[in-house]
């Protein structure tokens, strides 16, 4: 039986780690920041109203915006690993995997793209047909159709949004561990990468996921500090997510008692 670190365990190595690394990861989660929110404002700027605009241009400005951030996903993950590793990370390194392994995270993040806007596609074509009905609604106060049609909306697209987010969290846990197997392993192709995850996850799907709920209240007092706090907080994450993966691998590998 594997006996994996708990939550409580993996956050006190992360802060361990962390120790005198706070100034360089500080300055690596800003970069990145800035390295992507200007561009995801941009293309929300672009996106008009109209149907096609609405649907098409979102669904492929989401799509385009996650490409480019995965290169930044996985700097990351190569950051924490040596962070996890007790290594110092630099600057640069959350450029790596703009030099190394480029086509491997551009299809590797084109599967997690196209889930996560194929999962969301049905609650935004809902959400058009919804603004359309209250518009009808301002334009037509006398009828009672149109209130009717804009329940069953707000019915739909409540369905439709919630079994979205459930399945884009289920693909993000299964293949949570991708990048990180690229950086250890290589000599892997991209389909073996996914494999890979997906095995590694076997049992170890809810662990993650309350790791990740377990941060809700330092989120929360991130929110309250005007986003300040963020730069605090997800270099500790991502310290504790690194961590995780080495846990997982580690007792994989080890030989059943």
């Amino acid at each position: 039986m594997n006996n994996y670190l708990s939550s409580s365990s993996l956050k006190a190595q992360a802060r361990g780690q962390l120790l005198g690394k706070y100034k360089i990861v500080v300055c690596i989660t800003l970069l990145h920041l800035i390295c992507t929110v200007p561009f995801l404002l941009a293309i929300s700027a672009l996106i008009g109203g109209g149907f096609f605009s609405m649907v098409i241009l979102n669904s492929a400005a989401s799509f385009l915006f996650q490409l480019f951030a995965g290169f930044f996903t996985a700097g990351e993950a190569y950051v924490y690993l040596k962070v996890a590793c007790n290594q110092t990370p630099a600057i640069e390194d959350l450029f790596h995997c703009f030099r190394d392994d480029s086509q491997k995270v551009i299809r590797i993040q084109a599967v997690l793209a196209a889930i996560s806007v194929i999962s969301s596609l049905p609650a935004v074509i809902v959400s058009y047909f919804m603004s359309r009905s209250f518009l009808a609604i301002l334009l037509n106060a006398s009828s009672g159709n149109y209130g009717t049609n804009s329940a069953l909306l707000v019915l739909a697209y409540v369905v439709f949004y919630l079994l979205g987010t459930v399945i884009d969290i289920f693909a993000k846990l299964f293949f949570s561990q991708a990048y990180y197997l690229m950086l250890d392993f290589p000599e892997y192709s991209v389909s073996r990468l996914l494999k890979t995850s997906v095995q590694l996850m076997k049992g170890s799907k809810g662990r993650l996921f309350y790791v990740e709920l377990s941060f809700i209240p330092l989120y929360l007092l991130a929110g309250v500090s005007f986003g300040i706090g963020f730069l605090w907080l997800i270099p500790y994450m991502e310290a504790v997510l690194a961590n995780f993966y080495l846990d997982l691998i580690k007792k994989r590998q080890e030989p059943s008692v």
